[in-house]
């Protein structure tokens, strides 16, 4: 009898063990099976797609768009590309991130600093209807200088003209630096304040892009003697070298040279 008894324990024992394993076993594969993801709303914002320095033009190549969650999305953001492009970086913008309205301006608001690249500096010239051939002179323009300059020696006085500088930018006519605009258009684009303009129409300075070396000879001249600005073509880049010219090149071989020596002969005689 207790056999019996024994071996049916035996088996409701084994019964009980088997049915707490596939207990154990469901618990340990719930524990196992990922729980469901809820797909988040997503949005495409628009970044730098590299690092954009001060002073830098964005180009479309510069703006990427990645995807982030819809509520990751950061407040006071630039999120069109119109808002963007050709606008300038007023501080650096590092890969990856948004563009703020507070970080980016146009052409004419940027710091005339940004325009300057190395090596180079912004001098200011004042000018006059002596100066420039015309008030058509426009930011972007290239133009070469004549200096006019009057030597006085013991005997005589020489008055000698010759190109200075060559192939230099416009970088702002009067406090107008819009590309593209007439000088005398500075003032009806909001830039015409006292001082820009003379009685002429033309503007009071012209900020030329030079060399320091450039730089000294413009300045110079602009002291003491009297200068010309000469345009040049759009894609002329050449650098010509001319010796300069006085009123005894200009006379050399004419007939006013003739009878301006003649005075001179027939006292001799």
């Amino acid at each position: 009898m207790d056999k019996k008894i024994n071996k049916k324990a035996l088996i409701v024992s084994m019964i009980f063990a088997l049915i707490s394993c596939g207990l154990v076993y469901i618990y340990i594969k719930s524990l196992n099976k990922p729980e469901e993801v809820k797909e988040v709303p997503k949005a495409k914002l628009l970044v730098a797609a590299r690092d954009i320095h001060a002073g830098e033009q964005i180009q479309a190549g510069d703006i990427k768009t990645i995807e982030i969650p819809q509520d990751a999305m950061p407040e006071g953001v630039l999120n069109d590309r119109e808002s963007i492009e050709s606008h300038y970086a007023i501080e650096k913008i590092i890969t990856g991130e948004p563009f703020r309205g507070e970080r980016l301006t146009e052409w004419d608001n940027l710091a005339l600093s940004f325009s300057i690249p190395k090596g180079k500096r912004a001098l200011s010239v004042y000018i006059d209807e002596n100066a420039v051939f015309s008030n058509q002179l426009r930011v972007g323009d290239k133009i070469d200088i004549i200096g006019h300059y009057i030597i006085e020696t013991e005997d005589r006085s020489i008055e000698f003209t010759r190109i200075i500088v060559q192939d230099i930018s416009i970088l702002a006519i009067g406090s107008n630096r819009l590309r593209n605009n007439t000088a005398s258009g500075s003032e009806s684009a909001g830039s015409g304040s006292s001082g820009n303009t003379g009685d002429s129409g033309l503007p009071a300075t012209v900020t030329l892009l030079v060399t320091p070396e450039e730089a000294e000879t413009i300045a110079f001249t602009a002291q003491f003697a009297d200068f010309s600005f000469i345009l040049r073509g759009d894609k002329d880049e050449s650098i010509v070298d001319t010796p300069g010219i006085g009123i005894d090149d200009i006379l050399k071989g004419s007939r006013l040279e003739y009878l301006t020596a003649q005075p001179e002969e027939e006292g001799e005689q």
